[in-house]
């Protein structure tokens, strides 16, 4: 990523909203960070709009790199090669690239920062 290729970007909170997305019990808030990257990187805020329960399936992502940090509840993860994971507010994990996945479990107030490079990426069930 050349420098000449970078904007300057600031996304205020107060004047973000959130939108529906992947999975119907998350709603999402982009950060403005695909636009400054030109897509080569994406941030955004995932908040839960309700308790999950039922898990999202086992699926990986198309990234060459993606981390997401816990800001709010608890969230129960599942990692091939890992097992089971819980993570609370602070925790953060790196998620390598094509590591099968699922989302066991979250609590109704879980909300994350999630960082990703490209900031457009496939979601394949596995």
């Amino acid at each position: 990523m050349s420098r000449n290729t970078l904007s300057f970007n600031v996304c205020r909170a107060r004047d973000s909203q959130f939108h529906p997305g992947l999975r119907d019990f998350f709603e999402y808030r982009k950060l403005g960070i695909e636009e400054a990257t030109k897509g080569a990187v994406g941030a955004q805020i995932i908040r839960a709009t309700q308790r999950c329960e039922d898990g999202t399936g086992k699926h990986s992502h198309g990234v060459d790199f993606q981390m997401v940090y816990v800001l709010k509840g608890k969230c129960l993860m599942w990692y091939e090669g890992q097992g089971e994971v819980e993570l609370e507010a602070g925790d953060c994990v790196h998620q390598p690239p094509g590591i099968a996945h699922e989302l066991r479990r979250c609590s109704e107030d879980c909300e994350a920062l999630e960082i990703t490079m490209p900031g457009v990426f496939a979601t394949d069930p596995v």
